[in-house]
């Protein structure tokens, strides 16, 4: 590999226009498909194919009148002026006549056209507010980008009003993320480029080496988006895809750069001329940047193994992101590179110029110190790592709710007016689906079994109540419901209600349980799980009939356990490339279980920290975020793979750098030393400036994304310090050179030819 490179980069240097031009033609294009893409992504992606929430939701949405996936509830309050007056009720008729002519909205139920019976479900304790049921017949993908302008739409024609009304439900929060998404996207970009190109100026001291890895980046992020953008045009991909690739882009496009750049400076500064220093250049950090690279999309290929799409489309944002960055740093860079030639120092900051020193460097004496007693260090490092990680023994994952919206958006408000006039569980409530393919849940028999059914629910802990077809026909007998349900003349309110509790066909029918409590509480959970396991299981369910349980709640416990089932297939997937990767990479059989073992230290404090701060509360308002008590079910997931890929991004440049010292020298710790002085500064630079993409993130965005950001930074500081400067040198000291052993292969020490990449020549530091 290391002579393929070599060559590949003599090559480049001749057709270094050529591919300059390529890739401004991908940039542009994929600028332009960038543009395109929000309207195309879906909130949708979380269920687990077959599971109880799955089969409801199939059933919910395609069996009821008025529960489509996109369907809406319309919240009107006026302070003014109570429920049921004539101010009331001419606003509230403007605002559904609005709402009517709306693309997909099919129909608005409200106390306007219901009966006194039936309209006092539409209204709740607060005297001043109505709920309305507004029917959609839009797809929920389309819906999903559509809803937020409905929003607008409703809030100024409310506010112009003198009243308040928002729009609420599954569709209409999806859509809200997807908005909040791009803002944050806008703010963490506001955020994160004015800090990388501070950093890129302390770390290279000149201007056009500063200008050049921000440009080849944001051109490898573009024409990643327009990859993204083709298949989301084909397939469901999720919202947070953009974040989560852009993310990743910015972090892992820089750093690259960031070797790639340092290495040709130092090869012009030893004397070698532009074609022979790119050469060199992609020999040895070419190497480490195609590793790196195929390192992280290993890891993030891992996740395929998840059964939900939403996971595995932002796995596949960030394989094509890590591909398309690790592309770029092999071709666009040098080609840009070759053109510069000693260019790239043009621009030189006199003040940031680094001083002469014949003194022994601060990296050298400390692996050096440390290596006196690496038991010691070992120890106290891997305990303190330990005392990190200790939150995370009490992790719990919850699904994405309200609560990740910000307090000022309409939908979050709109759930509290919800649940303050109805309770906390109006927003929360466990949907119980009967099916029989055969018999009919409209006869007497079926309707008799369904009042039982719904007494017994309503009796169960932490239940506050029980909707059902039955619960429209107080005190008439079973045999008189059915007659009315078969062919009586209902009113149309009474019918409309009736159709949202029973199809049409008679041969499915659905139960409301309003429970106390969110949808992620510990409440909600022990009431679904004994309902699942316990009340239905043992309840004698009209002929045929059989259940599935849907909600908030059951799909957050489906998703969840379906990511936990998932959990260790997956690391074993992981840490099997991951170790294939290494092997090929050090040619070493300890060195690649040593990487594991760090880096599973590593992401076990990364989630200790994250559990601490979002979980439990601790800063959390510093991320102006809210605590819930859990962490949302696939951030530990994504960020398992995320972190072993990153982690082994810096394992892999300073384990190289040390192998080219020891291939070249024989010396062991010599070479530990050397290597760790060589790439310190470098690694440290590219961990602040991931640690800036990151933080960017954190403090922007859906809470979902804060929380991948927040603990990729963690991450990234503990590797880029814990790992790198404490238990790599100490744990290649307590190694010596069985560091370097693979079965099969006997190495000469001091042996040029067995090089990564090294010559017979020291290459002089960049940055000490």
């Amino acid at each position: 590999m290391h002579g393929w490179l070599g060559s590949w980069g003599k090559a480049l240097h001749s057709m270094r226009w050529w591919v300059v031009t390529a890739w401004i033609v991908c940039a542009l294009l994929g600028g332009i498909a960038f543009g395109k893409l929000m309207p195309l992504l879906s909130g949708g992606g979380w269920e687990v194919p077959g599971s109880h929430s799955y089969e409801a939701g199939k059933l919910l949405s395609s069996q009821f009148e008025g529960r489509s996936e996109s369907a809406l509830t319309l919240v009107l309050k006026d302070p003014n002026h109570a429920v049921g007056t004539a101010e009331y009720n001419d606003k509230l008729q403007r605002i559904v006549d609005g709402l009517l002519k709306e693309e997909g909205v099919s129909g608005v139920f409200s106390i306007l056209n219901a009966s006194e019976g039936i309209g006092a479900g539409l209204t709740g304790k607060d005297p001043y507010l109505s709920i309305a049921f507004v029917n959609m017949d839009l797809p929920l993908d389309f819906a999903i980008n559509r809803i937020p302008e409905y929003q607008r739409h409703v809030g100024e024609q409310a506010e112009a009003l003198g009243a308040e009304a928002y729009l609420v439900g599954s569709s209409a929060f999806w859509g809200e993320s997807s908005v909040e998404s791009q803002k944050g996207l806008v703010q963490a970009e506001m955020i994160v480029f004015p800090l990388i190109i501070l950093i890129l100026l302390l770390v290279f001291r000149s201007v056009m080496a500063t200008i050049t890895p921000l440009i080849v980046t944001i051109a490898s992020v573009l024409s990643a988006m327009g990859i993204v953008y083709l298949v989301a045009r084909e397939t469901e991909l999720s919202v947070f895809v953009t974040n989560s690739a852009m993310m990743l882009g910015l972090g892992v496009g820089i750093d690259y750069s960031l070797f790639i750049v340092s290495r040709f400076k130092a090869e012009l500064a030893g004397g070698s001329d532009s074609r022979t220093a790119l050469s060199t250049t992609l020999r040895t950090a070419g190497h480490t940047v195609f590793f790196s690279a195929i390192t992280v999309i290993a890891a993030l290929s891992a996740l395929f193994t998840v059964p939900l799409s939403a996971i595995r489309s932002i796995a596949f944002g960030g394989i094509v992101v890590v591909f398309v960055a690790g592309l770029a740093s092999l071709t666009l860079l040098p080609a840009v590179l070759a053109i510069l030639g000693a260019r790239i120092n043009k621009g030189i900051i006199p003040f940031l110029r680094p001083k002469a020193s014949a003194r022994e460097s601060v990296w050298r004496r400390w692996t050096k110190g440390i290596m006196r007693r690496p038991a010691l260090f070992l120890v106290l490092t891997l305990a303190g790592l330990g005392v990190l990680a200790s939150p995370a023994l009490d992790m719990k994952l919850g699904s994405p709710d309200v609560r990740i919206l910000s307090a000022d958006t309409a939908v979050r408000q709109g759930f509290e007016l919800l649940e303050q006039s109805f309770g906390e569980g109006a927003s929360n409530q466990i949907g119980i689906v009967l099916r029989s393919d055969r018999g009919d849940l409209s006869s007497p028999e079926s309707l008799a079994k369904l009042v039982d059914l719904q007494s017994e629910l309503a009796a169960e802990k932490y239940v506050t109540g029980v909707s059902a077809v039955t619960s429209f026909f107080p005190g008439i007998e079973p045999a008189v419901m059915s007659g009315l349900l078969n062919g009586g003349a209902l009113p149309d309110d009474l019918a409309f209600m009736a159709n949202r509790y029973m199809s049409a066909d008679r041969h499915t029918a659905v139960l409301e349980v309003g429970i106390e409590g969110s949808g992620s509480s510990d409440e909600s959970k022990e009431v679904v799980r004994r309902l699942r396991d316990v009340v239905l299981p043992g309840f004698e369910l009209p002929a045929g009939a059989s259940f599935h349980i849907g909600g908030e709640t059951m799909n957050g416990m489906d998703t969840s356990k379906a990511i936990n089932d998932s959990l260790v297939p997956a690391l074993g997937v992981m840490l099997v490339l991951i170790f294939l990767i290494l092997i090929g990479t050090f040619r070493s059989l300890l060195l690649p279980l040593k990487a594991i073992v760090l880096n599973l230290f590593s992401v076990a404090a990364t989630y200790g920290v994250l559990v601490f701060v979002f979980a439990l509360g601790y800063g959390a308002e510093l991320f102006n975020a809210e605590s819930s008590g859990y962490i949302v079910h696939f951030v530990p997931l994504l960020l398992l793979a995320l972190l072993f890929g990153l982690s082994t991004d810096y394992e892999v440049f300073l384990v190289s750098r040390i192998k080219e010292e020891y291939d070249r020298t024989g010396a062991h710790e010599e070479s530990v030393a050397e290597g760790m002085e060589k790439t310190g500064p470098l690694i440290t630079g590219a961990a602040v400036l991931m640690v800036a993409v990151f933080a960017g993130f954190a403090f922007s965005g859906v809470l979902p994304i804060q929380m991948l950001g927040f603990g990729m930074a963690v991450a990234i500081v503990l590797d880029a310090t814990v790992v790198r400067m404490l238990l790599v040198p100490v744990s290649m000291k307590l190694l010596g050179r069985a560091s370097w052993w693979l079965p099969g292969i006997r190495r000469k020490p001091g042996d040029i030819g067995t090089s990564a990449g090294g010559t017979d020549k020291p290459v002089p530091a960049t940055n000490e």
